[in-house]
């Protein structure tokens, strides 16, 4: 005998309905999504099939529905909103490339500012995005002088150390950025 809640099809619905509801709070979050698994365990019978799984799914609604209709009962706070392709690859173009410039002059600095700026304002990232996409951005700021003094005190700081040293510096904010990326592709409808 197979659990309900164990069906593929009810594993995938309630992981998008935590994901379409990302902007609640992780308590309200977990009590939408614990609702929905008690409901969902009512209603199915052990070993349902995929149709009739497929059919009390559909009579709940859409993960983004069920998502929406929580969000609306919270007061200030608003559903995630896609960005144009555009601006979202500027401010993550601005939140990497900050990254090698950081120690130049204080370009780097100045970029990352307007990048977390951009991503603050951002209506396509939660608030748990955003706190990881700016510490990412300013990433660069602890990592290259935590990566550089093992190499300055091992043996001197050369030159194929200071080239590692940025390399590594960068990596931060480019994982953040795929990862901030990933999630605003998730908000347009031909992301799917």
């Amino acid at each position: 005998m197979s659990n309900a809640l164990t069906h593929p099809l009810v594993r995938a619905y309630l992981a998008s309905v935590d994901r379409e509801a990302a902007v609640l709070s992780d308590d309200r979050r977990r009590d939408l999504v614990a609702d929905l698994r008690e409901h969902i365990e009512s209603v199915l019978p052990q070993d349902a099939d995929d149709a009739t799984v497929q059919q009390a799914l559909d009579q709940l609604g859409t993960p983004r529905e069920i998502a929406a209709a929580a969000i609306a009962e919270e007061p200030g706070v608003n559903a995630l909103q896609p960005e144009s392709d555009a601006r979202t690859n500027r401010t993550l173009g601005m939140m990497v490339l900050g990254a090698p410039f950081f120690w130049v002059l204080g370009i780097g600095l100045v970029v990352a500012v307007l990048a977390a700026v951009r991503i603050w304002r951002s209506t396509a990232w939660t608030r748990r995005d955003k706190r990881l996409g700016i510490l990412c951005a300013f990433s660069p700021l602890l990592v290259t002088p935590a990566v550089a003094a093992p190499f300055a005190i091992a043996g001197g700081l050369g030159v194929a150390a200071l080239i590692g040293t940025f390399l590594i510096a960068v990596v931060i904010p480019l994982a953040g950025a795929i990862r901030l990326g990933r999630t605003a592709a998730r908000l347009h409808p031909h992301a799917a």
